[in-house]
């Protein structure tokens, strides 16, 4: 692992978000980088500054004891027109799910689709850099091929994010060039879809 790679996974390192395997590398990486364990023990600081600034008033006394007093009320039955939609629907779905879209294709449902996703507005100032291999245009010769690197920018703030691109690959010359990108990021996965760029 190298320290944009560490960098990237910190945070969802700290949120415990990781697997077990990504979580061990990372600690490993953390045990030999001194600059990454700093900025790890910063994170760690800032998120326990984060906790102990954090409001949690309890009940009132008088509600709780309140709560408690009353009694526990079991469901009360459904009427039967609620068994009446469930047994249409039932009659209805199979006839839905095997229609055909105005392809012709049959239509899939991807249960990932339900969840929705956390879109943020964003617009960050920093470095293009390759995940992979931590290359930048003055680090000279790369172990990777131009096909392989994996775009990244490497904010000023201190945020990777991965780039999101229809190009294959991520030419050398891009590399090391200091880049402000407007977009639309993903915060939970790391990934910035960029809608403008400025060199």
């Amino acid at each position: 692992m190298n320290c944009p790679q560490a960098r990237f996974l910190l945070y969802a390192h700290l949120d415990r978000e990781l697997s077990r395997n990504d979580a061990e590398e990372l600690a490993r990486h953390l045990a030999l980088c001194g600059p990454c364990a700093a900025r790890a023990d910063s994170a760690r600081g800032l998120a326990k500054i984060l906790r102990s600034r954090l409001d949690r008033a309890s009940a009132p006394p008088r509600l709780r004891s309140r709560l408690q007093m009353m009694p526990y009320e079991p469901a009360r039955p459904r009427p039967a027109s609620y068994f009446f939609a469930a047994a249409v629907a039932l009659l209805i779905m199979p006839l839905v799910a095997d229609a055909p879209t105005p392809r012709g294709e049959v239509a899939v449902t991807n249960a990932a689709a339900a969840e929705p996703l956390a879109l943020v507005s964003k617009r960050v100032t920093g470095t293009l850099v390759c995940v992979r291999c931590e290359a930048r245009r003055e680090a000279g010769l790369c172990p990777l091929p131009e096909t392989d690197h994996v775009p990244g920018l490497c904010a000023d703030n201190g945020e990777i994010w991965r780039l999101m691109t229809r190009e294959h690959g991520f030419g050398d010359s891009a590399l090391g060039r200091s880049a402000t990108i407007e977009g639309t990021a993903f915060p939970r996965s790391g990934f910035l879809r960029a809608n403008r760029v400025g060199y």
